[in-house]
Parts: structure tokens; sequence; C-alpha cells
């Protein structure tokens, strides 16, 4: 179907770049997960923990999943029904606090991770997924 308008042209547009990162290991996808793994890794892992073993599994458990408009980008680890990220990122719900550390006061990784994707690596990157599946960028 034509677009008609800049309004129909627009949701066309839309639609192929949803499509473009979509595709299983597009460049979308893995810019997001890796800018919020590095994140992760610098804001979080920065410190050796006194009270407990680093599993790295915070770091390695952000994914990329697909919805009708494009793609999420979330982290899926849990321990005891706990939302890991949500804890580290407000510091409410800690199992071990009191002390003074570090990791006791709130450690943002999502704000920054979308902040550190405005340097123009995201569009980039999608360029790269909608040149993939055939649309022509330049």
């Amino acid at each position: 179907m034509a677009a008609k308008n800049i309004k129909e042209l627009a949701k066309e547009i839309e639609k192929l770049a949803a499509k473009a990162m979509q595709k299983q290991n597009s460049n979308v996808k893995q810019v997001s997960v890796k800018s919020a793994r590095d994140k992760t890794e610098s804001e979080i892992y920065s410190y050796e923990p006194k009270q407990y073993d680093r599993t790295g599994k915070l770091r390695d458990s952000w994914v990329a999943n697909d919805t009708t408009n494009g793609i999420v980008v979330e982290n899926t680890y849990e321990d005891n029904n706990k939302d890991i990220l949500e804890v580290v990122e407000t510091a409410i719900g800690y199992d071990y606090t009191g002390y003074g550390y570090e990791y006791e006061k709130p450690r943002p990784v999502v704000k920054p991770t979308v902040d550190d994707l405005k340097d123009g690596r995201l569009s980039d990157a999608l360029e790269k997924d909608l040149n993939s599946i055939g649309i022509k960028t330049k």
C-alpha cells in the first residue's frame, strides 16, 4: 500500500523500523544490550562487595525482546523473587544494609544507558538494520 500523506508515510516507516530491529541479532539489539551491560559494569560493578559474592548475573541478564512497536531492552535477573535491577537502582530491598557500603546507595543504570545511547550509535545501528532489509537510507 502506498502512503497517501505524510502521516501514513510515518506509520509505514515506523513499521519498517520495527521489522528491521526485530531481526534476530539486529544491530539495534546488539548495541542496546551491550550498552546496558557496559553501564552495569561501570556503574554497579565498580567496587568489590564485602558481604556477598558477585556473580555477574545482573550484567549478563540484559536481553532485547520484540514488542508491537519494536523492541524493549530489559534485565531479567531475579533472586528470591526480587527484581535485582530495581533493588540496585533504588537501594531498597538489599539483604545487607547498615554497613555504609557504596552499594547501599541508589546506583541507576537504565537512565545512564539511555543517555549513553544518545551518542548516535543507536541511529547508526538502525540504519544498518534498515539497509539489511533492503531499505536504502542514503
